[in-house]
């Protein structure tokens, strides 16, 4: 067997290997939502049907004007000139990071994505009639999300890394998806269903031992999928970053539009406010 067949024969264990590894954790990790009893739960969510509809409308107008503009209209520039690209131009830390295009790592990178959006499913361990609300909610984040990350790579123009070494596909230069570099879409929703679940989570099961383990899976897969986004030549670092920070943001900010305060908390401002002396009081409020 040639050197050259040895190092792919490796390189597809390797890759298999890391497939299993990243599935046999999805499983333990759903199969730990068996220990948490929706006895545990408090209701800290409440849809309203027009502030509903001004979300899932917002979201689905900036994901459909998005997708129309870049897919069907093709109004993004798409004129590849390699003259214009230069690694020295490039801010230092997306130097380090930069890599070829890897294709393996690119189908990996997309099974963590696939995960990192299917960790809300712990959350089905919570009162079925709370499922709505939930599924709701994480369908207002993953549009807006969606919207932000996908109007932000058409009017930013960023090639990606893989363009920067020999050898890259004319195919995917053809595609147009060469220069959707910035930011990083995978790594946006993968930080976004990461937030949502742990946020939800945290706040509706206050009192599990499983909030640490459920955050930081769900934020390790979300890492993980950055990573290999840029392992596999498909991002920069700092988009990465960028799509880590709106998926981030998107994932926290949906589910605190929607939280209300359980009774516990309410009695806790109740019994706060009774003993904070009245001059006091008078003076915050004024």
């Amino acid at each position: 067997m040639s050197n050259n067949s040895l190092a792919l024969s490796k390189s597809s264990t390797t890759v298999k290997n890391m497939i299993y590894t990243i599935f046999t954790t999805l499983f333990l990790f759903l199969t730990s939502s068996l220990y948490a009893s929706d006895s545990d739960y408090i209701q800290t969510y409440k849809l309203k049907p027009v502030n509903e509809g001004i979300q899932i409308g917002l979201g689905t107008a900036l994901s459909g004007s998005a997708l129309i503009c870049n897919q069907i209209l093709h109004l993004k520039r798409n004129e590849y000139k390699p003259q214009d690209w230069d690694k020295n131009r490039l801010p230092k830390i997306d130097q380090i990071f930069m890599r070829p295009y890897n294709k393996k790592l690119h189908i990996v990178g997309t099974a963590t994505l696939g995960i990192a959006m299917a960790t809300p499913f712990i959350l089905t361990t919570a009162p079925s009639s709370e499922w709505a609300t939930i599924g709701t909610m994480y369908a207002e984040t993953m549009l807006l999300t969606n919207g932000i990350l996908q109007w932000t790579k058409f009017l930013v123009h960023r090639a990606r890394p893989y363009m920067y070494f020999d050898g890259y596909s004319q195919a995917k230069v053809d595609a147009g998806d060469w220069n959707c570099s910035f930011p990083s879409g995978h790594t946006g929703m993968s930080f976004s269903g990461a937030a949502f679940t742990t946020s939800v989570f945290c706040h509706s099961f206050p009192n599990s031992k499983w909030k640490a383990a459920v955050a930081g899976f769900s934020f390790g897969i979300a890492a993980l999928t950055g990573g290999l986004r840029m392992a596999s030549g498909n991002h920069f670092f700092t988009d990465v970053l960028a799509g880590a920070t709106i998926g981030t943001a998107c994932g926290f900010i949906i589910p605190a539009l929607h939280h209300q305060k359980s009774r516990s908390e309410k009695d806790f401002d109740i019994t706060t406010a009774d003993a904070i002396p009245p001059i006091i009081s008078f003076n915050i409020g004024f």
